[in-house]
C-alpha cells in the first residue's frame, strides 16, 4: 500500500498545479447543493471516467469500479453497493447522467445541453410549457397567508398570486401529475427534481 493511504489520512495537495489535475466542469459549482454526499461521490467517479478522461462520450463502469476504483486511476467512492445503486438512480433522476445496460455492466453518459429535449425542458416563458403543469389557470387575485406551509399547499391546489416559488434564486414549478417539485435552472437546462425541504422554498 502506498504511504499516503496507510493511515487513511490525506497526504496533502501537490505544491504545483501543473499536470496534477483533470478538467472538472465549472457548471457543477452551481449544482452541488442538490446532491447528497454519496451522489456527489458517484457522479465524480463517472465524471472522472468520461469528462475527465479525454472527454469520453460515455464509459462502461462496473459497480466494483465505483466501489473500489481502478488501479492507477482512482480508488473509488468507498460506498457500499446498495448506496451506490441508490445514488446512481438519484443522479439519473436529477438529470446529470443517462444510464444504459450493456450486458452485465452499465454504460454511463453525461447528459449535455444538446441532449435536453421535450416540453419539460422548454424555457419558462414558452407558450407550451403550461402543458407540463397540467394547464393550471393563473389566478391574479391577492391572497393572504400566515406561513410558508400555507403558501405551499395553496400553490399545489392551483391557487396563484403575485409571488412565485424559488429555490436558490431558481424558479420552481409543482407538477400535479407527478406530485413533485421541479427547479428551473436559469441557464435553460433540464428541470431538476427538488431534493430539499418545502420549508426552504422562498416566495418572491
Amino acid at each position: 500500500m502506498k504511504k499516503e493511504y496507510q493511515n487513511n489520512r490525506f497526504s496533502g495537495f501537490p505544491k504545483k498545479i501543473d499536470k496534477n489535475f483533470w478538467c472538472y466542469p465549472k457548471i457543477m459549482d452551481n449544482w452541488w447543493y442538490i446532491l447528497k454526499g454519496s451522489e456527489q461521490k458517484v457522479l465524480d467517479v463517472i465524471l472522472r471516467q468520461t469528462w475527465g478522461f479525454n472527454n469520453k462520450k460515455s464509459d462502461m463502469i462496473s459497480l466494483s469500479q465505483l466501489e473500489k476504483g481502478i488501479k492507477g486511476l482512482h480508488k473509488g467512492t468507498g460506498l457500499t453497493r446498495p448506496t451506490i445503486i441508490k445514488s446512481i438512480k438519484k443522479i439519473e433522476n436529477k438529470g446529470f447522467i443517462k444510464k444504459t445496460k450493456k450486458g452485465k455492466i452499465n454504460c454511463y453518459e453525461l447528459v449535455k445541453e444538446f441532449n435536453q429535449i421535450g416540453k419539460e425542458f422548454l424555457p419558462i416563458d414558452s407558450k407550451e410549457f403550461s402543458h407540463t403543469i397540467d394547464n393550471i389557470t393563473i389566478d391574479n387575485k391577492q391572497y393572504s397567508f400566515s406561513s410558508n406551509k400555507e403558501k405551499v399547499e395553496a400553490y399545489k391546489q392551483g391557487i396563484r398570486w403575485e409571488e412565485r416559488p424559488y429555490f436558490w434564486n431558481n424558479e420552481m414549478r409543482w407538477l400535479k401529475k407527478e406530485q413533485l417539485w421541479k427547479v428551473i435552472p436559469k441557464n435553460g437546462s433540464a428541470w431538476l427534481e427538488f431534493a430539499g425541504k418545502e420549508s426552504e422554498i422562498e416566495w418572491i
